[in-house]
């Protein structure tokens, strides 16, 4: 049976990475309390002057009352968007340089956070891979590189979806197709030819340094950027390829006949994923099992309230047992 696996970030946070509601506490005591990052000071100046000179962050825990990182990206983006500014201390290029720091803290924080072994995705793609003779797609809303490494332990190489489409990558021989949204750390942004150059590891945390080595490995021109689409209401997807990638993930669900969603929440927030989805399903319309692995009721609810009453529901995090 054709089948997608889409993963969201429970399946991350099993192997350990942080989640929206502790990313900033896990954030503050990295880069702060054990070491001082000059370039994210002014995330910590903001959430500060955000409430006010009484609420004086001291330790990780006290950004527990704060918003989440999420709702942080969407303040500076309605700003950004609607040419204001907050106040005088965070005019609009300071915002802009906040919205700076915000993407180099997410990827420096998943540097720091996540294992070089990640045994759950290594057993759950060994496992799908060996299960069946037709070539299973991964779709992936994280930035994390945990499910790269478990195909590649497996013995094929992520395809990314730059280029081609998705009836193509099925016929590829040693890859299997892994469609990445919202970007990955290991890709790098050429500004000058526009092409992903995919690396090995993890890069995107060395793309805000002053002396950024990180050549595009199409043209060898410098000055590359992270691909990090931010978790914002207002997200943009302004790179040509991360078109093509969202035309290859939505050909994967329109011919799957199984969609099996792995610690995706399915947030109101996320109407991309959730329009595409849907569009996909209905071409061509056809009867598909859907499968969700998820602790929370709650998210559990919404996929009955999105793609009907008959998912078959696990209420369990992700285990990397094949389902």
């Amino acid at each position: 049976m054709r089948t997608v696996y889409i993963f969201g970030a429970g399946a991350s946070a099993a192997e350990g990475a942080p989640v929206v509601r502790n990313f900033l506490r896990i954030a503050y005591r990295l880069f702060k309390e054990e070491q001082s990052e000059p370039g994210l000071e002014i995330v910590w100046e903001f959430l500060e002057h955000f409430y006010g000179s009484r609420t004086a962050i001291k330790t990780g825990v006290d950004l527990d009352r704060y918003p989440g990182i999420d709702e942080i990206f969407n303040i500076v983006d309605w700003y950004l968007l609607h040419n204001q500014s907050f106040s005088t201390r965070f005019h609009r290029a300071r915002l802009y340089d906040l919205k700076t720091a915000l993407v180099k803290l997410i990827s420096m924080t998943l540097d720091r956070t996540l294992p070089a072994d990640s045994g759950m995705h290594h057993s759950f793609v060994a496992g799908v891979l060996g299960k069946s003779d037709i070539l299973p797609t991964f779709i992936s809303l994280n930035y994390d590189i945990v499910l790269d490494r478990a195909a590649r332990s497996a013995g094929c190489v992520p395809e990314y979806g730059f280029y081609g489409n998705h009836d193509n990558h099925l016929e590829a021989r040693g890859k299997v197709p892994l469609y990445k949204l919202h970007g990955s750390l290991n890709w790098s942004f050429c500004p000058l030819c526009g092409e992903i150059s995919e690396h090995n590891d993890k890069v995107a945390h060395l793309l805000f340094r002053e002396q950024n080595t990180i050549h595009c490995l199409a043209c060898g021109g410098g000055n590359s950027q992270a691909i990090i689409i931010a978790p914002t209401l207002y997200k943009a997807y302004n790179i040509s390829r991360l078109h093509n990638i969202w035309d290859c993930a939505a050909r994967a669900i329109s011919l799957s006949r199984r969609l099996v969603f792995i610690g995706y929440s399915l947030a109101p927030s996320d109407t991309s994923i959730i329009a595409t989805v849907k569009r996909a399903l209905n071409a061509p319309d056809q009867k598909r099992e859907i499968v969700v692995v998820n602790p929370n009721e709650r998210a559990c609810e919404r996929y009955r309230q999105i793609l009907g009453k008959d998912c078959r529901i696990y209420r369990e995090g992700f285990k990397g047992v094949v389902v």
